[in-house]
């Protein structure tokens, strides 16, 4: 490696342990923190259970007369019934705290009499007195039944033929292990995310606000050698926070501090393998976030600024390490290649004792790759003076007009719109910034989840052609208008040759059996709906010409115009301008995120 890498590293090292806010997060919030907030916590539930389990509840019986059962709950432990005037009373009593809740007896001839209890769910003494009440009124039901049944000279053994008994053959640790993994990957997450925040942005954007980031690129060293020195740095802290946050959780619940509010302690069972593959899983996603981080820090003007931007970045990367936590999650090959999910997952497998050894391999594999993709985003954003001093280069002057005049910014030639790409006579014209078609997608995404669940609920069918008249087309044309675009431009509006629609028409017949066989390869990985596909094979089955017609305008025609003039018109043609593989990929994950169904 290069010496200069060194240098560099221990230079920030050195600045880094300076910062009390590094120092605060690293080492005190996890040292300190833990042991007293679980101790803290659990006291306070106690104190809490405790303080309810003293008082006695009041509670009221109305309804008919029966008075073995108000001797039953007279003597009963916890309870203290007091007088309620009767069934339309009960209610408000409840609500104005006279009594917790309130048994109502309903008897009628020949029907098996009904004992209804009453109780405020939003409150927490009323909720008591609600279990109180069930205890009491489910053993006093078993004294009659085994009344009864004496009465009638029948053994009490006719009520339970058989006894029901379950015993878990997981071992303490694995039990352990299994309740850490519900939400220790997330933490673990969430302490690496905070452990490379700060260090990044300040490493970037608060050497630029000082104004030694400058002088430090005088230094006759590559970008690369300059942002890798920066880069182990924040990786380093990252890794650092996660292990001293992990450590002082596992010692937190090994040495029995917290209790779960039970008599046993929580046990958990650490090897070594569990720690290697945490550490396998943890190093790599350091190093992800320390050079995501510091490429999107460093195009900030200033530390508040870059707090600002990271902040979004920063919440996004929290939602896949929520995974954990929903039931039935399993780790698949798929989810193993995202980054975070995959991590957080086999954390919680490994806790539980049930890592598959290709699965794991494949994550740590695709962290690297994720890692090594944001090294490469950070190294080229500290090599680019544009970026680094905050000068616009020569060939975007005019950008922050979203101005393209001629010989003052990317021509329509050059991303394609020229006569170079047949689009003869195109115009040269003001289109969006990335940043404003950002802002543009996030409104109409919001504008089309809830209209899309809101309008076709009144309208039926005929809802899904408002929903995308009224939420895609129409805030295009009013974005276009609005912010004073080209609209020839903005959405890509040319008259194709006659030899590129011969061209289309290929593409068509030639894609139809590849979309089969993609769809056919997509039932193995995340199969639709049984429901979904019965619900479009009673849509489609139509015979008359006229529900012909109409399901093509509902499902071809109208989203094909309103869908492309947002996702072919103003994404595509406002993020060209961030290269050809960038808008691929955005253009693909927004269209779709756009189609996800979150119907169950």
């Amino acid at each position: 490696m290069n010496p200069g890498v060194w240098v560099v590293f221990r230079k920030e090292l050195l600045e880094t342990l300076r910062d009390r806010r590094t120092l605060l997060v690293m080492i005190l919030v996890p040292v300190l923190l833990y042991p007293g907030l679980l101790v803290v916590t659990e006291q306070l539930a106690l104190f809490g259970a405790q303080r309810l389990a003293d008082e006695e509840s009041p509670v009221g019986l109305v309804g008919e007369e029966w008075p073995e059962l108000r001797e039953w709950m007279e003597g009963r432990e916890g309870l203290r019934l007091d007088p309620v005037e009767g069934v339309a009373d009960a209610a408000p009593a409840i609500r104005e705290d006279r009594v917790r809740a309130v048994v109502v007896v309903e008897r009628m001839e020949g029907v098996t009499p009904v004992l209804r209890i009453l109780h405020d769910a939003a409150d927490d003494r009323s909720r008591r007195a609600r279990g109180l009440l069930g205890e009491a009124l489910s053993e006093w039901r078993d004294t009659l039944v085994a009344d009864e049944l004496d009465a009638a000279g029948v053994s009490r053994q006719v009520l339970s033929p058989v006894m029901l008994a379950d015993s878990s053959v997981a071992l303490p640790s694995e039990v352990g292990g299994y309740a850490l993994g519900r939400f220790l990957p997330m933490l673990l997450v969430f302490m690496t995310l905070l452990g490379t925040f700060y260090p990044a942005i300040d490493m970037a954007a608060g050497e630029r606000e000082r104004g030694t980031l400058e002088s430090l690129l005088t230094v006759p060293l590559p970008p690369g050698v300059i942002v890798t020195g920066k880069f182990l740095v924040v990786a380093v802290v990252g890794i650092t926070a996660a292990a001293l946050n992990l450590g002082s959780l596992l010692l937190t619940f090994q040495t029995g501090l917290f209790r779960l509010g039970g008599a046993g302690t929580l046990e958990v069972g650490i090897t070594p393998w569990t720690l290697l593959v945490m550490a396998l899983a943890i190093v790599p996603l350091a190093v992800l976030f320390g050079s995501l981080f510091l490429g999107i820090a460093v195009r900030a003007r200033s530390f508040k600024e870059a707090q600002n931007t990271l902040t979004p970045v920063y919440m996004a990367a929290l939602v896949p390490a929520l995974l954990p936590l929903l039931p039935g999650m399993e780790l698949t090959p798929l989810l193993a290649a995202v980054p975070v999910a995959g991590t957080t997952l086999l954390i919680r497998d490994a806790l539980a004792g049930g890592v598959d050894p290709l699965i794991g391999v494949v994550v740590v594999l695709a962290s690297m790759g994720w890692a090594w993709l944001g090294l490469r985003v950070a190294s080229r954003a500290f090599g680019s003076e544009g970026v680094v001093f905050g000068v616009a280069p020569p060939d975007w002057e005019g950008e922050e007009s979203g101005l393209l005049v001629e010989g003052a910014g990317p021509s329509w030639e050059a991303v394609g719109e020229g006569p170079g790409s047949g689009g003869a006579g195109a115009p040269q014209g003001r289109i969006p910034l990335p940043r404003q078609v950002a802002f543009f997608i996030a409104g109409v995404a919001v504008l089309f989840f809830y209209g899309s669940r809101i309008v076709p609920a009144f309208l039926g069918e005929a809802g899904i052609l408002v929903t995308q008249l009224l939420f895609l087309l129409l805030p295009t044309l009013l974005f276009v208008k609005a912010g004073g675009f080209n609209a020839r431009g903005t959405l890509a509006l040319r008259r194709p040759p006659p030899s590129h629609l011969g061209a289309g028409l290929l593409m068509i017949l030639g894609g139809l059996p590849v979309a089969w066989a993609l769809a056919w390869l997509q039932g193995f990985v995340i199969p639709l709906p049984q429901e979904f596909l019965e619900a479009m094979a009673e849509l489609l089955r139509a015979e008359e010409p006229g529900r012909i017609l109409w399901l093509l305008l509902l499902v071809a025609v109208t989203p094909a115009i309103c869908e492309e003039v947002v996702f072919r018109g103003v994404l595509l043609q406002g993020t060209r301008r961030l290269g050809a593989g960038t808008a691929i990929l955005l253009n693909a994950a927004v269209f779709g995120a756009f189609h996800l169904s979150f119907e169950t």
